[in-house]
């Protein structure tokens, strides 16, 4: 049986800390308590109660609880705050776990009270924590104040039954006044991180973080209270980008040797240009203006020996309310099965449709992606998977919403192994696997991520608009000029599994593009397979990339779309 180390962060904590650590009796076998120079009595009943005090001055939410984290005895560790305890359910499925450990990491719900009401709603509930693990494998991170434990790639998490309860707020006043320090901390956090805060996230996020607390996630049946929390933490939302907002203007506003920074952009972005002009020579059509005509778009589709899957992709492609459009597909080296089923729909169907194929030596998606981009004619790319059925206006919505300056971060709702297996060609014909009834009625449990495939116009307006999830590049579903991307050098070849997407829109981003919402507008079904090329190793490699990119705000890769220049070029020679 595994020991475990109970870690609680404190200051000025006296009046909850003690029912905090009655909690763990009989739990814990040790409890650590990291104070940051108290000036009430919280040391003195931490003393009493027995605990472990050693004070360490503030350092940062997330900095502060992985320095609590090392200094304890045992490497199984309960991690709580002052202000929560363990419910009788929550203590039992502890030590049930505690006898029988079977995970890297459990998670447990938190309920939360907000002016002495039990918070059962709003965004507030349930908040699955992961509070329970092995220190091993993970740590702490996210952005300050909302820190989170993240596990290691490949780590294991189970979930117990039980609340983690949470005296949040004793009054609206409290509240505010966290409200106003929290938005500060984010604030700084998202601006060191470079993430942006224009009108629309200021004006309208706040306007979602409400209508989702207070109406999706039901908090009108928390009464009043859920009215309260939700406008709070729409309040919250709003400040934060505000103050963001502020500290972008201040820094530009301070910044005296922009000048040399500029003719330095401007001289890497010319030899950006120098070789991509390289790179397209001979193979590009004149530049339309939106709306895009059909035969100046490109479907690229990367794959890898998944033939019924892409078999069912292809299907949804010959169902668009558009055609003549270009499929590209990006085979990172399957079977015959997969040429053949390819093969099948370039002599049966009126699709236009280019295999580029290269030897699996391992995991190569960036460069076979890289090597599509290169054989594509089209203006105008759209990005998906061999494992993404799209909707019939899914060609549709990303044409008419093309434009300059601009990329576009389409959406996916992903469906279980049962409904994957159950979708026939007809079912596709008919946009079965889009019909909330259908799925329902085979097996896919209701969530509320239902929304992406409701038909309703102002709805897809209205999510597309206020979601607060951010656009980025998705290879499942994102849509570039092929000027934009071969600017940049297209996707970073050193980079694998887990992120290798994201990076390329960061590169875009960083050469003033924008990204635009439409992930409920422009939607594809996600059909479940096992990931056997995921590993913690290259995970962790491309989250060291991607740092490095936004640090540097880097925005050419040496290793993309000009490693192929040669094979560019004997096209060209083969094609004139």
């Amino acid at each position: 049986m595994p020991k475990i180390s109970a870690v609680i962060i404190t200051y000025n904590e006296e009046k909850y800390i003690e029912q905090c650590i009655n909690s763990l009796v009989d739990v814990a076998d040790e409890i650590v308590v990291v104070d940051s120079l108290s000036t009430d009595r919280t040391v003195e009943i931490c003393k009493r109660l027995g605990a472990k005090i050693i004070e360490q001055k503030f350092l940062g939410y997330k900095e502060q609880k992985n320095f609590a984290v090392q200094q304890a005895e045992y490497d199984y560790i309960l991690s709580l705050d002052a202000d929560e305890a363990l419910s009788a359910e929550l203590r039992k499925s502890i030590l049930k776990a505690k006898n029988n450990w079977l995970f890297d990491g459990y998670r447990f719900n938190r309920l939360n009270n907000f002016c002495g009401q039990w918070m059962h709603h709003t965004s507030l509930y349930p908040e699955r924590k992961l509070r329970l693990f092995d220190r091993r494998k993970g740590e702490w991170g996210g952005i300050n104040p909302h820190d989170k434990f993240i596990m290691h790639l490949g780590a294991t998490t189970g979930y117990l039954k039980g609340d983690l309860l949470h005296w949040a707020y004793d009054s609206i006043e409290e509240h505010i006044a966290k409200i106003n320090h929290f938005s500060s901390i984010s604030a700084k956090e998202y601006h060191q991180l470079g993430i942006k805060a224009g009108i629309g996230k200021t004006t309208f996020r706040p306007i979602w973080r409400f209508f989702h607390s207070f109406v999706i996630k039901t908090g009108f049946l928390d009464g009043y209270m859920g009215f309260i929390v939700s406008l709070n933490l729409a309040y919250l939302c709003f400040l934060k980008y505000a103050k963001l907002r502020r500290l972008i203007l201040t820094e530009k506003n301070n910044k005296k040797n922009r000048l040399t920074d500029t003719r330095v952009k401007v001289a890497l972005q010319e030899w950006d240009y120098a070789i991509a002009g390289q790179i397209m020579e001979n193979n590009t059509k004149p530049t339309y203006q939106s709306p895009i005509q059909p035969e100046n778009i490109s479907i690229i589709i990367s794959t890898y020996n998944q033939p019924e899957w892409l078999q069912k992709v292809l299907w949804g492609f010959k169902c668009q309310t558009l055609s003549g459009f270009e499929i590209v597909i990006a085979d990172d080296g399957s079977d015959a099965e997969t040429k053949a089923i390819i093969n099948g729909f370039k002599e049966n169907s009126k699709l236009n449709i280019t295999h580029v194929w290269h030897e699996h030596q391992g995991f190569r998606k960036c460069q076979i992606l890289n090597k599509a981009i290169i054989a594509s004619r089209g203006d105008y790319l759209i990005f998906t998977d061999g494992d993404c059925i799209p909707q019939e206006d899914f060609i549709e919505i990303h044409a008419k919403r093309a434009k300059k300056g601009f990329f576009l971060s389409g959406g996916y709702f992903k469906l279980n192994l049962t409904v994957s297996n159950a979708i026939t060609q007809q079912d596709i014909l008919m946009g079965n696997p889009f019909s909330t009834r259908w799925l329902l009625k085979n097996g896919q449990p209701f969530t509320y991520k239902y929304l992406k495939l409701y038909r309703n116009s102002f709805l897809k307006w209205f999510m597309n608009t206020f979601t607060p999830t951010r656009a980025t590049w998705n290879g499942h579903n994102s849509s570039g000029w092929k000027e934009d991307i071969v600017k940049v050098n297209g996707y970073n070849e050193d980079m694998q599994y887990g992120g290798l997407d994201r990076e390329l829109g960061e590169r875009l981003k960083n050469t003033g593009l924008k990204s635009k919402q439409i992930r409920y507008s422009a939607i594809c079904v996600h059909l479940d397979h096992p990931r056997p090329y995921k590993t913690k190793d290259t995970l962790l490699r491309n989250i060291r990339i991607r740092r490095e990119v936004k640090r540097t705000k880097l925005t050419w890769t040496e290793k993309g779309i000009s490693n192929h220049i040669d094979i560019k070029l004997k096209n060209s020679s083969l094609n004139s």
